[in-house]
């Protein structure tokens, strides 16, 4: 994680404990009414020398700082699951457990007896389960374990809820994962704690959650040191920390290294393999390897004459000419870049006088007309250098609903390398400053015509209706309150699929998932001034993705968190694939955040 040092001025309630500020991050910003910020701070690698002035700075730990009881309770507890979860990683369960326990603890079984299996890899807690109790806490967790036939890799547990203690007794509930080669196991515990002393121990602890998913040895391998660990720039770029750039590239000369870039991918050669365009901050050139036929990847940037060194969220191919080939749209920091491909990896600038109010931080292309070219629409997540820059964070007013971000752009194709700005004249102004940071195209009312969904990070995301094949005049108009769409939380990612096989498009959402932001925002001194929609509103906007099952009547039906697909942590980017090739499509969700020290406080 970056560590920035805040300080905060509260209106409706204290200030809020560090520990949440700095799992929060972005969600922290709500409280904010002033603040200071310092130079990013940095880590030097082993043997690596410190450049002067930018070594990190641990922020002091207190948890209970203006008055946060529960933070502080939750802090101690997460020390306990943290040895439970040592426990099991190590198979030292009974050693582990001395000091966790308190007297006479009660367990459920952590592994059900009767799953209900979906297929032959999905196992789940029945709804109507009734709770089957262990002989004791540590043969539960023995019974866990034993699922695993080689060591467990990884285990994470974190307190996503947390009651004011009563009598000394405090109730939490505890999202717990944990796998091995070949299976994983999701769960959630529903833990009371009884205060000894300075230290919490267990007095009980319920299943209450349960999933275990198996998949066949050897389905994915991790492929990048055989496929880019040859390439020089690849090892010299990507192979380095953000930390490792942020010390070395000067941020005040308007150099954008805050991260968050996008990967574009298409066949640019015609051999029949995919090829990887990858943009770059500021300062760093956006690279495009070709993918050679035996699985490696070659650095053909320079070649290629697509070496930018322009701060670049956002890329896309697209056959903007349709001659066959990918061209490339890049979303750089002063505008959009078009280059046609000529074939033998040249690509040529053809336009770039496109220039959009807010910065591209993604594009998507469609033709919204039906006149046999692409359009394409740019995200501009917020408004260009000079306008208001912000780096690593935005400055979104109001938090949860923000209307303050750069303004999005729709470019009509017009042949001929010309393009045109059709935001206004198609009705795509409309809430049209919202920090957007992906948009997906799909026919969802299968009326012939493409329509826009847009996920937004801070302001409520839109979907925008095509009203093209019903007038023969591209409007769009936003009806996304009326389809059951809005989802006010943090929009990173969308994407079009049928999950169910019915034949109607469903829509999944990658948005921020924060176990500190569901502790907090139930808690009574949580905007306390506020009434309950808004306080509402915020618990959404921490509370992970959405799948909306499109009912086939213009509506859809939020099923996220029935079936299981809500939890996508810090998410990113989300795709429907069928990886199984079952006939049943998959949801994939790249998740995470900057990362120091502290691995676990996402």
């Amino acid at each position: 994680m970056l560590l920035v040092s805040v300080r905060a001025e509260c209106d409706n309630f204290a200030i809020m404990t560090r520990r949440a500020l700095q799992a929060l991050l972005l969600f922290s910003l709500a409280l904010l009414t002033a603040c200071e910020k310092k130079e990013p701070a940095t880590t030097p690698r082993e043997g690596e020398a410190a450049v002067p002035g930018t070594e990190l700075e641990l922020l002091p730990d207190d948890p209970g700082e203006g008055g946060w009881e529960t933070e502080t309770w939750s802090a101690a507890i997460q020390t306990q699951l943290n040895r439970i979860k040592s426990a099991l990683l190590d198979g030292n369960i009974e050693l582990a457990l001395a000091g966790v326990e308190a007297e006479g603890c009660q367990s459920t079984r952590l592994v059900p007896k009767n799953k209900q299996q979906f297929g032959d890899r999905v196992a789940r807690l029945p709804a109507d389960t009734k709770d089957v109790p262990a002989e004791s806490f540590t043969q539960a967790l023995v019974e866990l374990r034993e699922l695993f036939s080689q060591s467990p890799r990884h285990a994470s547990a974190k307190i996503v809820g947390i009651s004011p203690a009563v009598n000394g007794k405090a109730d939490t509930r505890v999202a717990f994962q944990i796998d091995a080669a070949g299976i994983q196991v999701n769960s959630q515990w529903n833990c009371r704690w009884q205060k000894e002393d300075s230290n919490w121990k267990l007095e009980s602890i319920r299943l209450a959650t349960y999933e275990e998913v198996r998949v066949p040895a050897g389905a994915f391998a991790d492929a990048t040191e055989s496929a880019a660990g040859r390439d020089a720039t690849f090892r010299e770029q990507f192979y380095r920390s953000q930390d490792h750039w942020m010390a070395r590239i000067e941020m005040r000369m308007g150099i954008d290294i805050s991260g968050w870039q996008g990967l574009a991918i298409a066949d640019i050669d015609g051999d029949g393999l995919e090829d990887i365009y990858v943009s770059q901050p500021g300062g760093l050139p956006n690279r495009l390897y070709r993918h050679r036929p035996d699985g490696t990847l070659e650095d053909v940037s320079a070649k290629a004459g697509v070496d930018w060194l322009d701060t670049t969220h956002g890329s896309l191919f697209a056959d903007l000419d349709n001659d066959g080939d990918p061209d490339l749209l890049v979303g750089a920091a002063d505008g959009i870049i078009v280059m046609e491909n000529h074939g033998d990896l040249q690509f040529e600038v053809v336009a770039t006088k496109l220039l959009p109010a807010g910065l591209a931080y993604s594009i998507a292309a469609a033709d919204i007309d039906q006149d046999c070219d692409l359009d394409f629409f740019v995200c501009g997540y917020t408004p260009r250098a000079g306008v208001s820059r912000h780096h690593v964070f935005a400055h979104p007013v109001p938090f949860h609903d923000a209307n303050n971000g750069g303004r999005n752009a729709l470019f009509r194709n017009d042949g001929d390398w010309r393009f045109t700005d059709v935001t206004r004249a198609t009705g795509m102004e409309e809430k049209n400053t919202r920090f957007s940071y992906a948009a997906t195209w799909e026919d969802y009312d299968l009326d012939g015509d493409l329509d826009l969904y847009l996920a937004n990070d801070f302001g409520r995301n839109s979907l925008y209706l095509n009203d093209f094949s019903q007038s023969g005049r591209v409007r769009f108009t936003d009806v996304a309150e009326e389809a059951g769409v809005v989802d006010i939380a943090p929009g990173m990612s969308a994407c079009w699929g049928d999950y169910n096989n019915d034949g109607h498009a469903d829509l999944y959402v990658g948005n921020m998932f924060s176990s500190a932001g569901n502790r907090i925002a139930v808690q009574p001194e949580f905007l306390a001034g506020a009434d309950a929609e808004t306080r509402g509103e915020f618990l959404r906007h921490a509370g992970g993705n959405s799948l909306f099952k499109n009912t086939g009547d213009g509506k859809f039906a939020d099923v996220g968190k029935q079936l299981g697909v809500s939890g996508g942590r810090w998410a990113w980017s989300s795709k429907f694939a069928d990886l199984d090739n079952d006939g049943w499509q998959d949801i994939v969700v790249a998740n995470g955040f900057i990362t120091q020290e502290d691995t676990g406080d996402l």
